[in-house]
């Protein structure tokens, strides 16, 4: 069994505006004060700029990301062959994946094998709840 098939599962950024560093100091206070952990789950990661998503997400990093389940290549070098792009800039994006825990590289010998952790990468937008008092701001507006 392959690492892909035991881990049928997805990778999720999660936009959160209102996300801050507030937050997280208060989530280690209530950690302190109650002894229990807020613990976010390994798939997850929470930004609250779209800028880093957009930077860790780029387009030759999912195509990076797709060729890695679909061919499973054994290595970097075959990777970057697949994708006719430079070793080098392969191996670079490779590394911004494994920081992000998306893919991990396995070493095994002299050569790295990139391995996929997930089936897929999502994006969650929080859903916006609007009330009348918001409608009738952006009426005022127009």
């Amino acid at each position: 069994m392959n690492e892909i098939s035991k881990n049928n599962k997805k990778f999720i950024f999660k936009y959160e505006p209102q996300s801050s560093i507030k937050e997280m100091f208060t989530h280690l206070e209530n950690t302190v004060k109650t002894g229990k952990k807020y613990i976010q789950p390994k798939n997850v990661s929470i930004t609250n700029d779209l800028a880093v998503i957009n930077q860790i997400l780029s387009k030759t990093r999912l195509e990076l990301f797709s060729v890695l389940r679909t061919k499973q290549p054994n290595n970097i070098h075959e990777l970057s062959q697949l994708l006719h792009r430079d070793y080098a800039n392969v191996w670079r994006d490779c590394q911004v994946l494994a920081s992000c825990r998306i893919i991990k590289l396995q070493k095994g010998g002299k050569k790295i094998k990139p391995i996929a952790l997930y089936n897929q990468i999502a994006i969650d937008f929080p859903t916006l709840v609007r009330t009348r008092q918001n409608f009738k701001s952006l009426s005022d507006s127009v």
